[in-house]
């Protein structure tokens, strides 16, 4: 059976108290985005997902546990 991976995005905390959005790989390699909340970098998470359908979303908590992991634009 073969195993699909699709791209990822990641939201983890920072050591600093805000959020980072990780993308994808790309070429060049694209730094993560600091956010000030959570909240703000949820929501640049799903604008970037909308358009890098279908990817793989993954919000981290505080703890650097997964709190959501979501698979966005899959059919």
């Amino acid at each position: 059976m073969e195993t699909i991976t699709y791209p990822t995005i990641r939201v983890d905390p920072d050591r600093h108290g805000d959020w980072e959005v990780e993308f994808p790989e790309t070429d060049p390699p694209t730094p993560p985005i600091k956010c000030r909340t959570l909240d703000e970098a949820r929501r640049l998470a799903y604008s970037h997902a909308r358009h890098a359908q279908p990817c793989e979303l993954v919000i981290c908590d505080a703890y650097h546990r997964v709190a959501h992991h979501e698979l966005v634009g899959s059919r």
